[in-house]
């Protein structure tokens, strides 16, 4: 998953959860708050009239404390001390009148009553008849400490359900509505944050290919902006670095090359000269021998040079692979016999051919093969060549049983002047520029070559180059 859907799923959830437990919290804050002043109100009423009827306790004031209770949503009575209705503030259904009973009832049955009790008994109902919840509460009527009989009044909290309705629509509302806005706001942050990373993501890869002409897009002036200035410097540097290092190879070998040339060609003749003797033959031989070695490394080193300069062309041709591999094979005979290896060759079809620089790539395969021979001590190694069916591709692979090489190392096989065997010098080895210079010929020809390798079991090179129209069949 990418970053800034990861940075968009994780700002996200935590504004949904935020937002949620906000709208929880001021909902049940709000209906708490209403409810328990409803009922303490309900209650302090309840109170109030049981008061003022114990105090006085005749029909006026009933009838007055009824009157201040005739409203629609209140149901108001008082019960003797059988429970039988004796007034009502207004006309009640009989069956209801009855459930009042029996609610009644059960209080005196289950709780303790006492003259000292100001405090009402308040439940909360909901009935069939009655969908709405409702408020119930009972305070005994006590003259001269005996009861005479129960205040009972009923709040339908219709006004409470409505009003819990509109505060949850409110809230509802309020909370799509930052919700929309944060995602906006998450939305713009993650493509202002992850956009420049993306950016620089992009460059960095580049650089690693070696393109440092790829500019990074100025920023904001911020930490971000601030990074991207770093790479896009860290960029020059390498890129004069890399300018520098060419011409530094390019110079050198060139430099070098010609008093190598003098040396070498004079090393030979004071060995072949008969009249000198056998120790002056024997350094000069030495010499002759290192000079040689030395001009290996140079003109590698300049070979190198050129590709990494583009200044290497091309000249492909039509070659038939069977041909051109027995050529190949012939520079190895001698050195496979010495170190009793086998070189096989399988191929499907001895006609096939292929179009690239036979040269350029027999100088590859070359390459893979001394570094098998080199590895393989008393071993196979084989050289496949196969096409695939539309015969858009050929495929060479030289495979060898030898020491292998560690997985760590793989990808580092192909810098220059890089040996996986850290002892191995190029008197035992080769220069270190082979496998630079051969990855430079395959990527020159549009090709891929990789590298498969387990220690103690052997090493796989593949080399894959692009056919076109040009090659047919003989």
């Amino acid at each position: 998953m990418k970053l800034s859907s990861k940075l968009a799923m994780l700002l996200v959830i935590s504004l949904l959860a935020t937002i949620l437990t906000m709208s929880f919290t001021f909902y049940i804050q709000s209906k708490e708050f209403y409810r328990d002043h409803l009922t303490k109100q309900l209650e302090h009423r309840l109170v109030a009239h049981a008061e003022s009827i114990e105090n006085h306790f005749v029909i006026d004031t009933i009838l007055h404390v009824l009157k201040m209770e005739k409203e629609d949503t209140v149901n108001f009575l008082l019960f003797d001390e059988d429970l039988n209705p004796l007034v009502m503030a207004q006309p009640i259904d009989s069956d209801l009148i009855e459930v009042y009973h029996l609610w009644i009832e059960q209080i005196i049955n289950t709780t303790a009553l006492h003259p000292n009790i100001k405090q009402p008994i308040t439940d909360y109902v909901s009935i069939r008849e009655h969908p709405i919840q409702h408020i119930w509460s009972m305070k005994p009527i006590y003259v001269n400490e005996r009861v005479k009989g129960y205040l009972f009044i009923d709040q339908d909290m219709r006004e409470f359900e409505t009003t819990k309705n509109n505060i949850l629509q409110l809230v509802f509302i309020m909370s799509i509505i930052i919700f929309i806005i944060g995602l906006l706001f998450v939305l713009y942050l993650t493509r202002v944050l992850t956009k420049p990373l993306q950016m620089m993501g992009k460059a960095t890869n580049q650089i690693a290919q070696g393109n440092f002409e790829y500019e990074i897009q100025p920023t904001a002036n911020d930490e971000v902006g601030r990074l991207a200035q770093d790479i896009q410097q860290m960029s020059n540097q390498l890129k004069r670095y890399n300018n520098t290092r060419k011409e530094f190879l390019s110079h050198i070998s060139h430099d070098l090359r010609t008093p190598l040339t003098y040396v070498k060609a004079y090393a030979a003749l004071l060995k072949d000269r008969e009249e000198s003797d056998t120790l002056c033959k024997k350094q000069a031989e030495m010499i002759y021998k290192q000079a040689k070695n030395m001009e290996v490394l140079v003109n590698d080193l300049f070979e190198l040079a050129k590709y990494e300069e583009g200044n290497i062309q091309l000249h492909k041709d039509v070659v038939n692979l069977y041909s051109w591999f027995h050529d190949l094979k012939l520079d190895f005979d001698l050195k496979l016999q010495q170190e009793n290896i086998r070189l096989k060759l399988e191929i499907e079809n001895n006609e096939w051919s292929a179009f690239f620089d036979k040269e350029k790539m027999k100088q590859v395969v070359k390459n893979l093969i001394e570094n098998s021979i080199r590895y393989t001590p008393n071993g196979e190694i084989q050289v496949r060549i196969e096409k695939n069916e539309q015969m858009q591709h050929l495929e060479i692979s030289i495979e060898d049983n030898g020491q292998g090489i560690p997985e760590n190392e793989l990808p580092l096989i192909w810098e220059r002047f890089y040996r996986v065997d850290k002892s191995r010098t190029s008197k035992n080895g080769g220069s270190g520029l082979g496998l630079a210079i051969v990855k430079h010929i395959v990527e020159l020809h549009g090709g891929t070559i990789t590298v498969e390798s387990k220690p103690g079991f052997g090493t796989i090179f593949t080399i894959v180059l692009p056919q076109g129209t040009e090659v047919k069949e003989d």
